[in-house]
């Protein structure tokens, strides 16, 4: 294949997943699976689910370790973009409570959702 043809086909694959990306929308969290249950190990939500986007660490009144992991997600859902960050508190390495503790409008067209 010469190097022109080559280029040629890159940019056009490129330019497929730029600008087709704005088709794969998730209207579901991740996190309403029922395969998070309280009580799981926080090692094994980690390497189920990723590296968090943020954490916080502390001691409860008993002096148990709590640590929160927040993912957040761009969630597509009656024309509309959200952002939604959901919270996940272990106490002692296990899941004690899930909850969103944000949930903003992002835009209203896949092109506001891009920038």
């Amino acid at each position: 294949m010469k190097a022109s043809n080559f280029v040629a086909a890159s940019l056009i694959a490129l330019s497929i997943a730029v600008f087709g990306s704005c088709g794969v929308t998730s209207q579901v969290s991740k996190f309403t699976s029922s395969d998070i249950e309280l009580g799981m190990n926080r090692s094994e939500f980690v390497g189920k689910y990723g590296k968090p986007n943020n954490q916080e660490m502390s001691y409860t009144p008993k002096g148990d370790k709590e640590e929160v992991l927040y993912y957040k997600e761009s969630l597509y859902n009656g024309g509309l973009w959200y952002s939604v960050t959901t919270a996940f508190v272990f106490v002692d390495s296990r899941l004690v409570r899930q909850e969103i503790v944000n949930e903003e409008r992002i835009s209203a067209d896949c092109d506001d959702h891009k920038k």
